[in-house]
């Protein structure tokens, strides 16, 4: 190895440990937003993350393990913000903002900067109604939402916080599935803020 060939290798070192793992559930995020679940295969996951073969196979015996760790990893990280942001807007806690801040602020950066993320997160949910695997994760997922956003609401006067939560995000769900398919970005928050408000008025 010739010096100059050591210090590039210094200089992008190939992640190890769980770095590894991690770096390979996002590769198997890209194939799923870019060609589908269907396209996710270990060499196809390795090349994508620029590791080797033996890599993928280490850390994941199955595609189904692929997936499912995928959505999870996905999941993870997704609830993590979540609850960061849920105690960021406590002293607000009572307000239709609030409700609507929880389930679109991963959007203000714009649809086209999440499209990728959202692509995958929505294939791989669908997943789940053929593979009973993902379902749980699915449900905590969907549950971490749920819980969260039907705290805000029941602060805010409902009387049904988890009903009101299943409609507003089942509402949002539509809305950006709709932005995907047309290509077509928009603010998610007036229409929120409009069901929320109704929401919280027919109580």
């Amino acid at each position: 190895m010739t010096v100059a060939t050591a210090r590039d290798s210094n200089r992008n070192p190939r992640p190890r440990g769980a770095a590894r793992r991690e770096a390979l559930l996002e590769a198997v995020l890209r194939i799923v937003a870019e060609v589908g679940a269907d396209a996710v295969t270990h060499r196809r996951v390795a090349e994508m993350a620029g590791l080797p073969l033996a890599s993928t196979t280490y850390w994941f015996d199955s595609k189904e393990h692929l997936l499912t760790a995928a959505l999870e990893f996905a999941a993870d990280r997704d609830v993590v913000r979540l609850h960061t942001l849920a105690a960021e807007l406590a002293g607000d806690a009572g307000t239709v903002e609030a409700i609507v801040t929880a389930i679109v602020e991963p959007l203000d950066d714009g649809l086209q900067a999440s499209r990728g993320s959202l692509m995958a997160t929505y294939a791989l949910l669908l997943e789940a109604a053929r593979r009973p695997a993902l379902r749980a994760v699915a449900r905590r997922w969907t549950d971490a939402y749920i819980d969260t956003v039907g705290g805000l609401l029941q602060r805010a006067g409902s009387a049904r916080p988890r009903e009101d939560a299943q409609l507003l995000l089942g509402a949002a769900d539509g809305l950006l599935i709709e932005q995907l398919a047309s290509g077509e970005a928009c603010d998610l928050r007036p229409q929120l803020r409009r069901l929320a408000t109704a929401l919280l008025g027919a109580q």
